[in-house]
């Protein structure tokens, strides 16, 4: 029957040399987002610093434009990104982010980068280049049928089921560790790792909005295209809280490698899962591409195991700006206490009888 072919998987008419171009320019696309991404997340710790020297307009400013690289420029490079390649080909490519922070960190922020660091940001990165050639290629006409279809399966609603367990089991057992642990760190990172790793919405939204712009916007009468796209802004902006909270109090080197880490693991998944991209894969391309997700969740824990023994002072874990405020304030007042106390025992001591 033809009324049910909007809900079936066809193979993409586009030559196979024009299809490799798009690939290429939405593989440079997704690097340049990561390039933003880790500019903005780096200029959020920088925002906390500069807080710790007392310059709070140079720190607001650095804030702000911070989430706004992160909320503007990242989500867009992925959104062209993702509708000029397949999932489980961007996946991969973000993880270039952790590439860029690894060598900007030492040099902008000043922050120590340790062998165990090191080897897990080499792990993390390297297994998730490895992934790209476990990919299957399997284009699909997208419409709003086949979201509908996408979207009611039984595995998305499994995964859906899983991703919020997990997401309660982080807010609700993980960030109750003590202020300054590597799990509250690690929880941090990772939870909004997994809400930005959610980009299955995304490659969506993206491969709609192309067909609209070709002249095809009937999937936009559909509301289910609509709530591919508030799913779309829900991910890419509630992620910005978590790592934002993350980033003012434990360093960019571990806070950014997690997030990233978490994010391609789900993404990776979600692509598998839910946008079924790897269905006509054989096995020997599923077993490599699992191996390569598994190898990044080793490179995660590597990183937090090395966390737990910091070298330096306990890290203060509470992020929020006002606390952070009043902190130093408290501190001022406490420093004055002391002062006083030491003046008034010294102005005694002057004046006591002599025995």
């Amino acid at each position: 029957m033809e009324d049910g072919s909007d809900a079936n998987v066809t193979a993409s008419t586009l030559p196979e040399g024009e299809t490799d171009s798009l690939w290429a320019v939405g593989v440079c696309l997704a690097v340049l987002g990561t390039l933003a991404g880790t500019i903005g997340k780096q200029m959020v710790r920088c925002s906390r610093l500069a807080k710790e020297r007392r310059k709070q307009k140079e720190g607001n400013v650095l804030l702000i434009a911070g989430l706004a690289l992160q909320i503007a420029l990242n989500p867009a490079c992925d959104i062209a990104g993702y509708a000029m390649a397949p999932a489980s080909v961007i996946a991969p490519v973000t993880g270039m982010d952790i590439v860029w922070n690894t060598l900007i960190a030492p040099c902008s922020l000043g922050e120590t980068l340790t062998l165990r660091r090191l080897s897990s940001a080499a792990i993390i990165f390297f297994t998730a280049t490895a992934s790209v050639f476990f990919r299957q290629i399997n284009e699909v006409n997208w419409s709003a049928e086949y979201v509908k279809h996408v979207l009611l399966a039984s595995r998305t609603m499994i995964y859906g089921l899983c991703f919020i367990a997990w997401f309660c089991f982080n807010n609700f057992v993980l960030m109750k560790y003590p202020d300054g642990s590597a799990v509250r760190g690690f929880s941090l990172g990772a939870t909004a790792g997994t809400l930005a790793g959610n980009m299955w919405c995304t490659k969506i939204v993206a491969v709609l909005l192309e067909q609209c712009l070709g002249g095809n916007c009937i999937a936009w009468l559909h509301p289910v295209s609509w709530i591919a796209l508030a799913a779309a802004v829900f991910f890419s902006t509630t992620n910005l809280y978590f790592i934002s909270l993350g980033l003012q109090h434990y360093e960019a080197l571990f806070m950014v490698t997690v997030f990233m880490g978490a994010s391609i693991v789900t993404n990776s998944l979600s692509a598998i899962v839910v946008l079924a991209e790897m269905d006509e894969a054989p096995w020997w391309k599923l077993g490599g591409y699992v191996l390569c997700i598994l190898g990044m969740m080793a490179g995660l824990v590597l990183l937090t195991e090395g966390e737990k023994d910091p070298t330096g002072p306990p890290r203060r874990g509470h992020a929020n700006l006002e606390e952070v405020e009043l902190s130093s304030s408290y501190d001022v007042r406490d420093a004055r206490d002391v002062r006083f106390d030491l003046d008034a025992r010294a102005f005694g001591a002057a004046t006591s009888p002599l025995d």
